[in-house]
């Protein structure tokens, strides 16, 4: 369905009753068009003070930002707004419902900036520990169910974070006129909850009654074209430099660094979000400071696998350069639960520019193929210094005191029998590797333990 109004205030409506039926699944909605289309204030406004530029400021009592509101500096040229847009480009939130209970809002836009300030506020010391936590949305209630378990976390200061995550959701949704909104019914097992920490239908009443005051306050201040996810900048920091002192300098260019929105800024001010964004308001009038968009931060559980891969080992490449397709798909079935990596070679000529990428850590090489056999390809590898010390094993069923001679003379490091037998595959790969401390695969593979 398509809602012609205020976001905020029509979509409780419809979320009122999806709660009364008490379902459980996922409600989405999906905005696209703005309210309104209030410009941003003249950037060619007459600074504030009279301050000669260059003279720096003598109050060392004062804070950063009231020195800065008095300091003067060049405005911004007319025609060239300091900010982008409000609104731009569609914006999605899912609302996760539970028997008629709210266990969480996600929006597409900052969804990990608004749980980590929402964390900061009311669980500073819980420690988010996403290993143990179960793939599934939303991965925001996932982490917050072990602390429950386990009595890290209150139910109380559980509840009061999904309940500020949520105002900033449905602040940010009331700029909206354009919204449509789709239902996806789940299984009641597909979600494990507390049931004292998802929010009542009071409880989230109280939370849109709260989004819209404060979005109502927000236009009357006439700061419809500023949205708090955007991220102030100093405009002007290398004449700021030169009229503040050293550290007010330094405290603002911290504060005005690109990466904190005015969310982030409000919290680490320890003030309203309206208060500081009409002080920015201000500084923007003056062309002091500019806003930018800003990248969202990494999930805890992407911060993991990015972590889990970096300190995880890595795995030894073997290369098969075999004619047959079927001896590198045996040898793959064998090395690969072992935790080895393989590749397949089957053309050595081509062969050799492939391994030469991969830089493989063990060869496998078949001694006849039909455009070259292994003593001639070994020996050719062997002048390269990429492979002079690559552990090289032949693979052949003429498996005589002449060939493994010759194999030896050609820079062979050992000679495999063919067919290739588990036990001695791996044996060999181990030898050479000095991998003795890898799984053993073969019991699960329907194979004898190694001795």
């Amino acid at each position: 369905m398509i809602l012609e109004s205020l976001g905020c205030a029509k979509i409780a409506g419809e979320l009122a009753a999806l709660m009364q039926q008490k379902v459980t699944g996922t409600w989405l909605v999906v905005a696209q068009e703005c309210t309104g289309s209030y410009q941003p204030p003249d950037p060619g406004a007459k600074p504030l003070g009279d301050r000669p530029p260059g003279k720096p400021h003598q109050c060392s009592g004062k804070d950063p930002l009231t020195r800065m509101s008095e300091t003067a500096l060049p405005t911004v040229p007319q025609g060239k707004a300091p900010l982008s847009p409000r609104c731009a480009g569609e914006r999605q939130w899912r609302f996760y419902l539970v028997m008629g209970r709210l266990l969480y809002i996600t929006e597409s836009v900052h969804r990990v900036r608004r749980w980590s300030r929402a964390l900061r506020q009311h669980c500073p010391k819980f420690v988010v520990d996403p290993k143990d936590v179960a793939q599934g949305e939303p991965w925001e209630f996932q982490l917050l169910k072990p602390g429950m378990d386990q009595h890290l976390l209150s139910p109380t200061h559980a509840k009061a974070l999904i309940r500020t995550s949520s105002l900033e959701a449905l602040f940010n949704l009331a700029s909206y006129a354009k919204i449509s909104t789709h239902w996806h019914p789940q299984a009641l097992e597909s979600f494990q909850i507390p049931g004292n920490i998802a929010l009542s239908a009071l409880d989230v009443a109280q939370v849109f009654q709260k989004a819209e005051q404060l979005w109502e306050q927000w236009e009357q201040l006439g700061l419809h074209y500023i949205s708090p996810d955007l991220s102030p900048v100093l405009s002007h920091p290398t004449q700021l430099k030169q009229q503040v002192s050293s550290q007010s300098f330094l405290t603002l260019n911290t504060l005005f660094n690109g990466e904190n929105t005015i969310w982030d800024l409000a919290i680490e001010r320890k003030q309203s979000i309206v208060g500081v964004t009409r002080t920015l308001h201000h500084f923007v009038e003056q062309g002091k400071i500019s806003l930018q968009a800003v990248s969202d931060w990494p999930s805890p559980l992407e911060q993991w696998r990015i972590v889990r891969a970096a300190v995880a080992p890595k795995k030894p490449l073997i290369a098969c350069i075999d004619d047959s397709p079927l001896v590198s798909e045996v040898l793959a079935r064998i090395l690969q639960p072992a935790g080895y990596e393989t590749i397949a070679i089957q053309d050595p000529m081509q062969g050799v520019a492939i391994l030469s990428e991969k830089k493989p850590d063990f060869i496998f090489l078949d001694l006849v193929m039909p455009q070259t056999n292994g003593y001639n390809l070994c020996n050719f590898l062997r002048q390269s210094h990429l492979f002079r010390e690559t552990p090289i094993v032949i693979l052949t069923s003429q498996d005589g005191i002449i060939d493994r001679t010759r194999a030896k003379l050609n820079g062979a490091s050992d000679f495999l029998s063919k067919p290739p037998e588990a036990e001695k595959v791996l044996q060999m790969v181990e030898k050479y590797l000095k991998c003795s401390d890898r799984p053993n695969p073969l019991s699960d593979m329907g194979f004898p333990a190694l001795a």
